[in-house]
């Protein structure tokens, strides 16, 4: 039987791609007797940062509008 095929997209600094990919490893251990094959693609959430960077408090303010509304805490 040919593996099943994952094309997984991810950002190596995304907290949520790091998160699914355990999720997908734990949910591929249940089924050992699947061959799967994971094909990694790249994904940039933020592809418009400079390669020098930006600073922090500045782009989170940025994303989420404001440090306020920033989810979790307002620290950064």
């Amino acid at each position: 039987m040919n593996p099943v095929q994952i094309d997984l997209l991810s950002d190596l600094v995304c907290p949520w791609c790091y998160i699914g990919r355990r999720r997908l490893e734990k949910a591929l251990a249940q089924i050992p007797e699947v061959e799967t094959q994971i094909r990694w693609q790249p994904f940039e959430l933020f592809p418009q940062i400079p390669v020098s960077g930006v600073e922090r408090h500045a782009h989170m303010a940025r994303v989420f509008g404001s440090v306020g509304r920033r989810p979790g805490s307002t620290s950064f």
